[in-house]
């Protein structure tokens, strides 16, 4: 794991952060980001359903029974009902229209998609190709994620407000004054952020109908963000 640290200062501004309340006495505007980056150890991912046929009861229950074969092959995986969703169902006509205005129906269709969190990473290439035997016409928005992202957060943060304490003190001292006590804090944003990194030689390996895909695994950042007014001392 490799942790990253990044702070930017802003100094005696009283127009540094807006919404940002400020003491009437001398004060001190910090900014601290502080970052943690891991690789993942899972993944989410979802899998698209969709049929069409003559009548909409047809269409629904061809997706369904897509649906549930993948619900059934899951269980193999270890993953949990809590770690699938599978409610949403769309249905509607395909129309279109002629020249003249006539209403012409292209049949029925019906789609759904399942999402899953996968916690063991190194099953990604076998449960791509279980939903696509399960009948799955495809699947999207395939994202990299780690299994302790509460924990890192709160790492995150930890160094965020570790350093700007620290930035408070060195710009405080080099102006001649002390820091004195905390005036207010601001827990601004969480980012999550996913990177490639060339020198990792970590890969995950798709196959499908026998053909391999080979996807540089990403790193994930998980970054926090503090603002701190702190009044100082002459």
């Amino acid at each position: 794991m490799r942790q990253f640290l990044l702070a930017t200062l802003f100094a005696l501004a009283p127009s540094a952060f807006a919404g940002t309340p400020l003491p009437d006495a001398p004060h001190i505007v910090v900014a601290g980001q502080g970052k943690v980056t891991v690789k993942p150890d899972s993944a989410r991912l979802s899998f698209e359903f969709a049929s069409r046929a003559a009548q909409p009861l047809q269409a629904k229950k061809t997706v369904d029974q897509g649906v549930n074969r993948l619900l059934e092959a899951l269980s193999g995986f270890g993953i949990a009902d809590e770690d699938i969703e599978a409610g949403g169902l769309q249905a509607s006509e395909d129309v279109d229209y002629t020249d003249s205005g006539k209403r012409v129906s292209n049949g029925y269709e019906a789609s759904r998609t399942v999402t899953v969190l996968l916690k063991r990473i190194d099953r990604l290439n076998d449960l791509m190709d279980a939903g696509l035997a399960s009948g799955a016409t495809g699947f999207r928005n395939l994202v990299f994620e780690s299994t302790r992202a509460g924990e890192l957060r709160a790492e995150a943060k930890r160094k965020a407000i570790q350093h700007a304490r620290d930035q408070a003190n060195d710009t405080a001292g080099a102006f001649g004054m002390a820091l004195g006590p905390i005036y207010s804090i601001d827990s601004a944003t969480s980012q999550v952020e996913f990177g490639y990194r060339a020198q990792t030689l970590d890969s995950v390996t798709v196959t499908a109908n026998s053909a391999a895909g080979r996807y540089i695994q990403p790193t994930v950042d998980y970054a926090e963000n503090v603002r701190a007014v702190f009044e100082l001392k002459r």
